[in-house]
C-alpha cells in the first residue's frame, strides 16, 4: 500500500505555481536565441530524479506557449513504501516528496528599443523570481567539484541562487542557461517531519548540477 502525507500534497501545491501558460498565440524565438524551444521533461536525467527522490514517478508534464516564451513544467512525486508483510513499517526510505522542474524558454524581443536579448530576458526572469533570502552558489557539473558551502573553482559551474521555500522541508533553485531559465523546487517528507533544509538544500544543488550538465 502506498500512502502520502498530507503535507508533502500540500507541498506540491505551494511550489507549483511557476508556470503561467499564454492564452495568445506563442512568440517565435529570433536567430540569436540559443534555445528556441522549452527542453521537455526527457531531457532530465533519470539518474538525478532516482539520486533526488527514490521511486519518483512523473506525475505531470505540461509544455506550452509562455509570453515572450515557451515553457515546459515536470512534477516528480515519491511516496513512502509500506511493507504489510514488516507489521507496517517502512520498507527502505521512508522519505516521500515532490520534485518540481521548470523549463522556461526566453525568446529574444527585437521589438522593444533597444533590442532585449533571450538572455538577457531569461537574466531579469531570474532576478524576478528569486526572493531577498536567495543565495548565491555555484552549481558544479554533475554536482562534482563544490565544496559543503556550494562553491566551486573559479570559472567553473553554473551560477545559481537557492532558497528556503515556505512549505517545511523545502528548498528552491533558479539559474539561466543562455536564454533558458531554470527553477526547480524539492519538499520532502522524513517520516513524519520535514525533511532538514540543509538536505534538501543539498538535494536540489546536486540534482541542478546535473540537470545543468544535460542542458
Amino acid at each position: 500500500m502506498i500512502v502520502v502525507t498530507a503535507a508533502v500534497a500540500v507541498s506540491a501545491a505551494a511550489v507549483g505555481g511557476g508556470l503561467w501558460l499564454a492564452g495568445d498565440d506563442p512568440d517565435e524565438p529570433h536567430g540569436g536565441d540559443a534555445h528556441t524551444a522549452a527542453p521537455r521533461c526527457g531531457l532530465v536525467p533519470e539518474e538525478a530524479i532516482a539520486e533526488a527522490l527514490p521511486g519518483a514517478v512523473l506525475e505531470s508534464a505540461e509544455s506550452g506557449p509562455l509570453a515572450g516564451g515557451e515553457s515546459t513544467e515536470c512534477v516528480w512525486t515519491s511516496a513512502g513504501q509500506i511493507d504489510e508483510a514488516d507489521g507496517g513499517e517502512a520498507n527502505g526510505n521512508r522519505e516521500q516528496g515532490v520534485l518540481r522542474v521548470e523549463l522556461a524558454a526566453r525568446f529574444t524581443d527585437a521589438s522593444a528599443e533597444p533590442v532585449v536579448t533571450g538572455e538577457e530576458f531569461a537574466a531579469r526572469a531570474q532576478s524576478a523570481v528569486v526572493p531577498m533570502r536567495g543565495e548565491t552558489v555555484v552549481l558544479a557539473p554533475g554536482a562534482e567539484g563544490a565544496d559543503e558551502g556550494g562553491e566551486a573553482a573559479a570559472g567553473e559551474g553554473i551560477e545559481a541562487e537557492v532558497w528556503r521555500g515556505q512549505v517545511p522541508g523545502t528548498a528552491e533553485l533558479a539559474f539561466h542557461a543562455d536564454n533558458l531559465l531554470v527553477r526547480v523546487s524539492y519538499s520532502a517528507m522524513d517520516g513524519d517531519d520535514p525533511v532538514p533544509f540543509d538536505r534538501a538544500r543539498e538535494t536540489v544543488m546536486d540534482f541542478a548540477g546535473q540537470l545543468g550538465e544535460a542542458l
